[in-house]
């Protein structure tokens, strides 16, 4: 029971650090984050999927959603154009983290999917 706990913990971990090392690997190659979101929720999804087997939907969706939120909260803090848009005043701030986290579900989301499918893959190829 402990090394589940373990295991999936580490999973959840390695999925995140996958998904920072993407994030930033986009930003880097100019991917725009729409789509750079998109592809790095798909791989790590898979990732999560092909190694932890059932029950990854929930670990794929809990690694995408906190590397998303992790890599936006670094990028408003250490970036000018981040830091321009917390200083702004106004409601026009909460529509942008609000459709923030819109799109980390849509992510997180998206990439549970790819776990789910990836999951069940791998069990009918056992099976």
């Amino acid at each position: 029971m402990g090394y589940e706990i373990m295991k999936t913990g580490d999973l959840s971990f390695t999925g995140i650090l996958i998904g920072l090392v993407l994030f930033g690997l986009f930003d880097l190659l100019a991917i725009g984050p729409i789509y750079g979101g998109v592809i790095g929720s798909i791989i790590v999804g898979i990732f999560v999927g092909k190694i932890m087997g059932k029950g990854s939907v929930k670990y794929a969706f809990l690694s995408i959603f906190a590397y998303n939120l992790i890599a936006w909260v670094f990028t408003f803090l250490f970036t000018s154009d981040g830091k321009l848009v917390l200083q702004s005043d106004g409601p026009a701030v909460y529509v942008f983290i609000g459709s923030l986290l819109v799109l980390f579900f849509f992510y997180s989301i998206i990439g549970s999917f790819g776990a789910f499918v990836t999951c069940n893959l791998s069990r009918n190829e056992q099976g």
